[in-house]
Parts: C-alpha cells; structure tokens; sequence
C-alpha cells in the first residue's frame, strides 16, 4: 500500500498542483479521527479517505478549487440526524477539515515529504506543523510547513519563525512523546495562530514468525492496512517469497540470536505462529528484551503457562510477561486459521490504535 506522502511526492516531482485534505477537528462519532487524510489531485483522482460520505463528496468539490486558486481552506461540517438520514449514514458530529494546497513550485515541500518518507523507511522521529489559520491574513495566503526533529527544525518555515519556533518547542517534544496528533493554537503579538502538530516516525511493521499457515492468512490481511510485513522461518520452504507475496521481506533464518538481526523498535509489531513450543520459546525471551509496542503468543493456555514457567527460569521476569498477548488474538471464537488470522489482525489494530 502506497503511503499518502509518497503520493505527494510522486505528484510534487511531476510538477503537478494537488490538494491535501486534513481532518483537523472532530466532535461526536464523525468517521475518521484527527490527522485523517486525501490527496485530490487536478485529474480528479485521489488517494487516502477522510470518511467518505456527504463530507468527503463536499470536500472533493472544494479542492478543485484550491488546486485553481492555490488558496487553502477550512471547513466546517455539521453532520445533522437528517442529513445523515438521507443518505443512509449513522455516524454523526462535527467535523473541521483543512484543505491546503500542494504545488511544485511552493518552498521547501518536496524535501519535507522526502524526508518524512525516509522516516518512515528508515526510522527517526519527526513532527510535521502545518499552519492552519492565522489572525493575520497575510500569513494564510500560503499554507506554511515545517518538520522539526529531536534537536530543532529539519526543513521548511513558519511565519515568525524563531518566536514561534521557541514557544513550540515543548510542544512539539510532547507530541514525539505522546506520538498523537493534535491542534494547538498559540497566541502572539499579531493574534493568535493554529497549528497542525503530527508525529511523524517510523513505518508500524508486523514480524511474523513463522510461515504456516495462520501466517499465510495473516500478511496479506495485514498490508492492506498498512503494516509493512516481515516473515520469518527457518524452512525455506516455509520462508518463501511465492508463499507470501505481499510481505516487504521473507527472511530464512533460525530462531536463536534471531532479533538481534532486526530493526525491532516502539513502532514494531511481533506475532509468534512457529511451529512449536521451543521455538516460540526462543522467540520470546528474544523479543521480551526489546522495545517492541506489540508481542502475541499463540498457543493453548497449558502450552503458554509452560513457555511462560521456562522463560521465568531462563531469567525472565514475570512482571515482563504482562506484556504478551496469550492467547493471541481478539476472543471471536475463531478456530479456522483463516478465522485466527482475522482475530490476531483486529488485535494488533486495536494496540496500534491505542484502544
């Protein structure tokens, strides 16, 4: 699956004028949360969704015409029982979404999305800080952009740049913290400004260890929502590119010493489906030493109760194994492997989520 900011580049690098829609607000049970995004582009295509619907139908209507005057955008959306009646909806709220435009020639965009691209591949922490409204009207005209990193700006400008930049600076080390995004409005001497915050950090990647056939199910559920997916076996019969053509990487190797190997991070994702206890064993005192946001185990809970007594006498402390999901998966009474991977997918969505 192809990432919004790729899009943006590919367009950017084309000298092509698009537009980018960003859900800047949300009230109620309005479909897509804060930072949602499109990208409409002047052939009328897209990429990305803000919640489809009226709103997403109103807000193609307007990027055509701030991809023609190169102006932004905001707008505001009351989502009203009968409106959402007529066109058979039941998600209602407000909504507040910003449209800006993204042309070849504006200053320093292509680098932004380059960089935040290689970010995404390659690790790192970024935050992205749109300019979405102003007081002062001269400092809308063009949509202002800026990443900063751990230790300061990156690339692109804010208007009043070392003022505003200094009063940010807490803030922005917050939302790397926190790795949520959020609107914050800042007052100064000309008014006040509102500024998009949006953390940029690396790609969230699934480690599927082993290739069965749980895993088979598993990765290709997983890319279509935008895990990047690396499998591992140590059968290379198992571990095969043709058994798993969606994943990014299918790896041979045995289990021992196995992560050391890996990029394993905060944005990583670890599934244990091998084909046995010793293996998983293996695996998870491994990935018990690392950062990983997710581990699950499969497994009955007699064959985990026993992984989980071995490892506490490998060194392991208990209070660590709070941190596996065992059994794996959401309880939906699944029993088909193509019914487990389903389970495990809706999982590692809810974590990703923060639910």
């Amino acid at each position: 699956m192809v990432s919004i900011e790729e899009e943006i580049v590919r367009e950017l690098s084309r000298n092509s004028v698009s537009a980018l829609a960003t859900v800047v607000s949300r009230a109620g049970s309005a479909p897509r949360g804060v930072g949602a995004k499109m990208l409409l582009r002047a052939d009328g295509s897209s990429a990305g969704t803000i919640g489809g619907g009226s709103v997403e139908a109103k807000v193609v209507r307007e990027a055509a015409h701030v991809i023609e005057t190169r102006e932004p955008k905001t707008l505001h959306f009351e989502l009203k029982a009968k409106d959402l009646a007529e066109e058979g909806a039941i998600c209602g709220g407000d909504v507040t979404v910003f449209v800006e435009p993204l042309a070849p020639d504006s200053s320093d965009l292509l680098e932004i999305y380059r960089t935040i691209g290689a970010i995404r591949r390659k690790g790192g922490r970024s935050v992205l800080v749109t300019l979405v409204s102003a007081d002062d009207p001269h400092s809308a005209e063009e949509t202002a952009k800026a990443l900063f990193g751990d230790k300061g700006l990156l690339v692109g400008s804010l208007p009043d740049d070392q003022d505003l930049i200094q009063r940010l600076r807490p803030e922005i080390d917050r939302v790397l913290g926190e790795n949520r995004t959020e609107v914050l409005t800042v007052q100064r001497a000309g008014g006040e400004v509102r500024l998009l915050l949006e953390p940029v950090v690396s790609d969230t990647t699934l480690f599927i260890f082993g290739g069965g056939h749980i895993s088979t199910c598993l990765a290709p559920l997983a890319k279509n929502v935008g895990f990047k997916v690396v499998v591992i076996d140590d059968r290379p019969d198992f571990a095969n590119p043709d058994r798993f053509p969606q994943a990014d990487r299918v790896l041979v190797d045995g289990f021992e010493g196995l992560l050391e190997k890996l990029e394993i991070d905060e944005n990583s994702y670890l599934v244990l489906v091998t084909r046995g206890h010793l293996h998983d064993r293996v695996v998870l005192e491994q990935a018990l030493r690392t950062d990983a946001r997710y581990i699950g185990m499969i497994g009955s809970r007699r064959k985990i109760r026993m992984v989980y007594e071995r490892v506490v006498k490998d060194g392991i402390s208990p209070e660590s194994l709070e941190r596996v999901h065992a059994p794996i998966g959401l309880d939906i009474g699944a029993e088909t492997p193509e019914e487990i991977a389903v389970s495990i997918l809706a999982e590692l969505i809810q974590v990703r989520a923060g639910k």
